[in-house]
């Protein structure tokens, strides 16, 4: 195939890669993903992600066949071409800037070393995908999601991770009890985390590795969970605020994490 696609005639609604880029948004092929946004295909394209099949407007993916991943995509005849509507009707997210990409989920296993995040139960793939971006940008080793969580492989979760999850170790469905025994097997500890009551943070200084807890936005950690932390970590805040957003009390808790790593006082 060309390095331009501009002159291949568009795929319709009913075409069959349609129908199947449809199933796969909605999760039906569990191995599989979208990701929406010319800039974060882009992105996750330089990494090495594994991206299978884009489907576009001809304008942005043309702009896309500059990537040497993508052109190369596009010479073996896995980028194609689609119209204004189908392509909002792929969209996996809201605001969808005309290209879509099948990628593969990647099953990386979770180190017990360094810092890994356990996310128990969170709702929101917002919060789940922000959570990932800051463990990628603190150097934490992974991030573990238990069976309720909400998926960090959908297209949300993806995009509020700007692509991370496809990069970092991050597992679904994860077992606490086993990962959180890994990491006491290995000399770690396992920390919860809590609005209140806790170690502050600032006077906090683990040794690796240490598996830090987050649980639900709303009900927060449960007993079972609990009675296999070491330590309960708060971050102080105002009086007047009752608590902080889940996802940025993990930033906030990764980056203390960090400092020492990197020498700051």
């Amino acid at each position: 195939m060309s390095d331009s696609i501009s002159a291949f005639a568009p795929l319709g609604r009913h075409n069959p890669r349609i129908q199947r880029v449809r199933r796969i948004g909605a999760r039906a092929e569990p191995h599989l993903t979208l990701l929406d946004g010319v800039t974060l295909i882009a992105d996750v394209a330089r990494r090495g992600a594994a991206i299978l099949e884009i489907y576009g407007v001809a304008g942005q993916l043309d702009a896309l066949l500059t990537i040497p991943a993508i052109a190369r995509l596009s010479r073996e005849g896995k980028v194609f071409a689609v119209d204004e509507q189908t392509a909002q009707r792929l969209a996996p997210t809201r605001h969808s800037q005309g290209v879509i990409a099948i990628v593969e989920v990647p099953r990386r296993p979770l180190p017990a070393s360094g810092v890994v995040v356990f996310l128990v139960d969170v709702q929101d793939p917002g919060n789940v995908g922000a959570v990932v971006r800051s463990a990628a940008a603190f150097g934490a080793s992974g991030v573990a999601c238990s069976p309720a969580c909400a998926d960090p492989f959908s297209p949300r979760a993806l995009r509020a991770s700007a692509g991370h999850a496809l990069l970092v170790p991050v597992a679904a469905g994860a077992d606490f009890v086993a990962l959180s025994a890994a990491v006491h097997a290995a000399g770690g500890s396992v920390a919860a985390t809590a609005s209140a009551s806790g170690v502050p943070i600032g006077r906090w200084r683990p040794s690796p590795p240490v598996l830090v807890v987050f649980g639900n936005e709303g009900a927060g950690l449960g007993a079972e969970v609990l009675d296999r932390c070491d330590v309960t970590v708060t971050i102080p805040i105002a009086a007047a605020v009752e608590s902080l957003n889940m996802a940025v009390a993990a930033g906030i808790v990764l980056h203390a994490l960090a400092r020492p790593a990197r020498g700051d006082s």
